[in-house]
């Protein structure tokens, strides 16, 4: 499983709920796992492997065997706002600033079935916001601060070029 660059369009699409937790979505789950892991990731989406499903992973620590695989999560509530730097796997080498709450209520579904509402904060917050995000086809490059935008401008249309040149060979 590979981890889908931008600009591919699949990453800007909304994606669907899961119904149900089959074998399918729990192998899906752990090879999203390695495949965050292989990329020294703490968080990881569906969109981001080509699944257009509402599947995140989460592992703020980066420590193998501290993931949490959640299905449907849905932001219920924020508090605070801070800003802080933030790369995404499927924009190597991007990073910008961009503002986030710092305290979030979440409702998901985790692997097992069960239905979960937790809080999160600080780090894990970011991690969630930016992951659920990538659900809702919203980029973290749409998020940066004004300013960097037009930092970032090269790196993107170099992006832009070798995923066009990557399927003009496919």
């Amino acid at each position: 499983m590979d981890v889908v660059l931008y600009p591919d369009p699949i990453l800007k699409k909304r994606t669907e709920p899961i119904n149900e937790v089959t074998e399918d979505i729990v192998e899906l789950s752990q090879e999203m796992i390695k495949t965050m892991h292989r990329a020294n990731g703490v968080g990881l989406a569906g969109p981001q492997v080509g699944i257009s499903k509402q599947i995140i992973i989460v592992n703020p620590t980066a420590e193998e065997g501290n993931e949490t695989i959640y299905l449907n999560p849905k932001i219920l509530k924020r508090k605070g706002k801070e800003i802080g730097e933030e790369g995404c796997l499927s924009f190597p080498g991007v990073y910008g600033n961009v503002q986030r709450s710092t305290w979030i209520q979440v409702k998901a579904t985790l692997i097992s079935g069960e239905e979960v509402t937790f809080e999160a904060e600080d780090f894990e917050a970011r991690v969630l916001q930016h992951e659920i995000d990538h659900l809702l086809g919203v980029l973290f490059i749409n998020k940066i601060q004004p300013v960097e935008q037009i930092a970032i401008k090269t790196q993107l249309k170099e992006l832009e070029q070798k995923y066009e040149s990557k399927n003009e060979n496919a």
